[in-house]
């Protein structure tokens, strides 16, 4: 169940980057529960689909603020590098703000994680598991649906 909930996170971590890296116009991120191989082979009810999408947007906002802050504290970071009479102190001080940022970010996207998995009943995140396990290449050919409700 552990390394379910792991490949499960790996996909929404994808998607989750994929957000917040992308511009409107550049790209559109690949919302796995509105694909209709997803939603076919997880027999995703309409409501379920409505419940991921609104958890994933309304992370959104949040996402794009902590990826904001942690670019910004990078390159506060960066500069202090530079700058030779700068105090080791300082370093280390602006380094505990960039992982307090990454940290936040992580957490963020977790927490995204943990509540579309909750959306989902247990044999649709056991055939969800298995999708995300296989090669990306080979998602062409489903696996079974688990027939346990």
């Amino acid at each position: 169940m552990r390394w379910s909930y792991i490949g499960l996170l790996s996909l929404v971590v994808v998607t989750a980057t994929a957000v917040v890296g992308a511009s409107e116009q550049d790209r559109r991120p690949h919302r796995w529960w509105q694909s209709d191989e997803v939603r076919t082979l997880l027999e995703l009810t309409d409501a379920q689909s409505v419940r991921l999408d609104k958890l994933y947007r309304r992370s959104v906002p949040k996402q794009r603020e902590s990826m904001r802050r942690l670019n910004a504290e990078r390159r506060r970071l960066s500069r202090l590098i530079g700058d030779m009479n700068v105090e080791e102190i300082d370093v280390t001080r602006q380094i505990d703000r960039v992982e307090a940022a990454r940290s936040e970010l992580s957490k963020t996207r977790l927490l995204l994680v943990f509540r579309m998995y909750r959306a989902l009943s247990e044999p649709q995140r056991a055939t969800l598991n298995e999708w995300v396990k296989r090669e990306p290449n080979d998602r062409s050919t489903p696996p079974t649906r688990n027939k346990r409700r």
